[in-house]
């Protein structure tokens, strides 16, 4: 069973020009999204790298909007967390970065 990542960013949420970045694999044969999935195969990096292109690619077509995302779990969430930590001084240059802690919308 043929795995890829795949990017949805196209999901308008309730905000005006708020869109939610949903993460998962694509099943080459159902061609169904497994958002749970863990595959553990090492490709972690290359996978923070797609999600950084994609949402550079998103913005850079419509510099007015903000994206949303959190892992499935709070142990994905977590990572991404790590990640823009790791790359905060890079990734401010271009983005103004909020997280949530306790329904409260903070600079990150």
């Amino acid at each position: 069973m043929a795995k890829s990542l795949k990017l949805y960013y196209n999901q308008p949420m309730n905000e005006p020009d708020l869109y939610n970045l949903a993460l998962g694999d694509l099943d080459s044969k159902t061609q169904e999204i497994d958002f749970d999935i863990r595959t553990n195969n090492g490709d972690r990096d290359m996978i923070l790298a797609t999600i950084t292109e994609t949402v550079y690619a998103f913005l850079y077509s419509r510099p007015t909007y903000s994206i949303h995302f959190k892992g499935s779990d709070s142990v994905r969430t977590r990572l991404y967390q790590m990640a823009i930590s790791n790359y905060f001084d890079k990734l401010s240059e271009d983005f103004e970065i909020h997280g949530k802690l306790k329904n409260e919308l903070l600079r990150f």
